[in-house]
């Protein structure tokens, strides 16, 4: 029986591999078995550790021959072992945290529950719901139940169940209702790790309705208390130099503080948070059009720090200021802004169309008729872009007044205007510019990159209390290998250069017994000499200077090119035979293997 289960675990794992390989409808069978493949595995390195700890180990004890070289062998493996299991020194995963939110476990048991008319279809092919929504959906008395709130990844996963009109109409339905109150979009729960996520600080009257909202049981009562608890920790930070221009607005001010150049916020701290501390707040100016006028005073106040500018440092400024951005563009924006993109129809739409009998269904819903800017409106931002004085706000204001904005268009301007780049930055770029072209003196770099580093410094300390500020849920999700981690170190400055070591003294020992071995006895041997030779000079900057002299029309008797020609022609067309023969032997062994004849791979052994 000891050689008769693995014999039969063998052959029957090998049978489901090869059906889910060319069956579609077992392909979860043999993902099934894949990871139990990988269960198998784990558990053979487990006990190949064990067994190196032993043999080594009984060595080092017994003082025998080479003792010495186990015990660095049972030192090194413990440390690698211990690095890469403790991921000691590696930052957490990005991608399985949650900055800037405070979570708490919670019951999926413990969610508002909301239902609509509707039942789960079955597939032919028995496959369950998706993951992201088994803890929180079932079918109850012709209803659909769901506990939580359902998001959009979940709704796309729903879609991808089935197809058909009806199914997508009741998520549809029930993604309307299985939502929290608008006072409470914030909230966030994810059933596949039972955590409960508010993002930010959370203010007496956001408890207050969250609490009222999901009730008053003494588990909920419990994470709702640790979530306020932790939405109100204090995070400080000793900063630096302080934009003058920086605001808190009074909305702010009970999670954001500023005393003694000591930065204090309260909770966690959001990405929109962080920008605005590290840009919106500080009222940098952005880059706004220069006129001609503005430039030479600003190439003159540049020129007033060191030399003027030389010829080719003067073209480059007019080449940067050129592309700057321009009224045209932003009026281009704005009218593309205007233009509508056809909506489409919802899935209950097309659900009932359907079951009125129509079966020529279209999706799209005409767009209405584009909103342009009239005359007047460009003649508004024409006027905006020359007046550095008004404000994107006045501008929105005047082209109201003016005429028909649509909310798009309002969306498109200030995303317009996030994208602009400070006057800082601006001048940074243009020192890198001037530089290239030429040379500047100390103050003139000073006068054109002081402000945009003074901006990048408040940025790397708010990013420090970004960091700092967030609980950090799963320590060990970073990458054991990460840069700086020990595990890296060791592989790095240890295991490297030991390796490169030695593949380079086999590379003398290669050449060596190449030396000898390649004897031009016959033909083949001949043949083979000659190869190794041009292959190994071709790589060789003497093999590409010995025949440099060859003209052009006859490079192909090149060295570097003969090491070309040979190595994709037929080296390629060897590999190739070699693989297919490797292919052959593996599938006829596997084969043994499958139906019992080769039985090596259990031992020596009698049955």
């Amino acid at each position: 029986m000891k050689r008769t289960v693995p014999l039969l675990i063998t052959a029957i794992s090998g049978l489901i591999l090869i059906a889910a390989f060319f069956i579609p409808a077992t392909q979860s069978w043999g993902e099934r078995a894949a990871v139990w493949f990988d269960i198998l595995a784990s558990i053979a390195f487990i006990l190949g550790g064990g067994n190196l700890l032993k043999l080594h180990l009984k060595k080092v004890s017994d003082k025998g021959e080479g003792w010495g070289y186990s015990g660095i062998t049972v030192l090194a493996f413990i440390a690698t072992l211990l690095f890469g299991l403790t991921k000691f020194g590696s930052r957490p995963a990005p991608d399985a945290e949650s900055y800037g939110d405070s979570a708490v476990f919670f019951p999926v048991e413990e969610l508002p529950e909301y239902r609509v008319d509707g039942t789960i279809p079955i597939r032919p092919d028995h496959e369950p719901l998706p993951a992201s929504v088994r803890r929180q959906l079932r079918e109850e008395n012709g209803q659909l139940v769901f506990k939580g709130w359902l998001r959009r990844n979940q709704r796309s996963d729903l879609y991808s169940y089935d197809e058909t009109l009806a199914w997508k109409c009741a998520v549809d339905t029930l993604m309307q209702k299985a939502k929290p109150p608008e006072r409470l979009e914030m909230l966030d729960y994810r059933a596949d790790q039972h955590v409960l996520l508010v993002p930010g600080f959370i203010s007496s009257e956001v408890e207050s309705e969250i609490r009222s909202f999901l009730g008053d049981s003494p588990p909920v009562k419990q994470a709702i208390d640790q979530l306020v608890k932790r939405s109100r920790e204090p995070h400080s930070l000793m900063v630096g130099d302080v934009p003058q221009s920086l605001s808190i607005p009074e909305d702010a001010k009970d999670y954001v503080s500023l005393e003694n150049k000591v930065l204090m916020i309260k909770g966690p701290m959001t990405i929109g948070l962080r920008e605005s501390l590290a840009k919106d707040w500080c009222d940098f100016p952005i880059l706004r059009p220069l006129s001609q006028e503005a430039r030479l005073e600003f190439q003159a106040e540049l020129e007033s720090q060191g030399a003027p500018l030389s010829k080719a440092q003067q073209a480059a400024w007019d080449r940067l200021f050129t592309a700057q951005w321009n009224a045209s563009q932003l009026i281009s924006v704005i009218n593309t802004a205007g233009i509508e993109v056809p909506g489409e129809k919802t899935a209950c739409q097309l659900n009932d169309e359907f079951i009125a009998g129509e079966r020529f269904l279209d999706k799209e819903i005409p767009a209405s008729a584009p909103t342009k800017l009239n005359a007047k409106q460009e003649q508004v931002v024409q006027a905006f872009v020359e007046s550095p004085a008004q404000s994107f706000e006045e501008m929105i204001e005047n082209l109201s007044s003016a005429g028909e904005v649509s909310a798009g268009q309002q969306i498109a301007i200030d995303e317009f205007r996030q994208k602009l780049p400070t006057f800082a930055a601006f001048k940074k770029d243009l020192a890198f510019e001037l530089l290239r072209a030429g040379a500047l003196t100390r103050k003139q770099q000073a006068f054109l990159v002081t402000e945009a580093a003074e901006q990048f410094i408040w940025a790397q300390q708010i990013g420090r209390l970004f960091i700092a500020s967030h609980h950090v849920r799963y320590p060990w999700s970073g990458d054991y290998s990460e840069q700086g981690s020990p595990f890296w170190w060791t592989y790095e400055y240890i295991f490297q250069p030991l390796l490169t070591t030695t593949f380079a003294m086999l590379a003398f020992y290669v050449a060596s017994a190449a030396f000898r071995a390649f004897r031009a006895k016959n033909l083949e041997a001949t043949l083979l000499l000659g190869t190794a030779f041009i292959i190994l000079l071709g790589r060789t900057f003497a093999g590409a200077y010995l025949t440099g002299w060859i003209p052009d029309e006859f490079s192909a008797f090149k060295i570097d090119q003969l090491t070309i020609y040979i190595m994709s022609i037929f080296n390629t067309a060897g590999n190739r035979a070699i693989m297919i023969g490797i292919a052959l032997g593996i599938a006829s062994t596997s084969l043994k293997v499958l139906l019992g004849i080769d039985r090596s791979y259990l031992g020596s052994g009698d049955d």
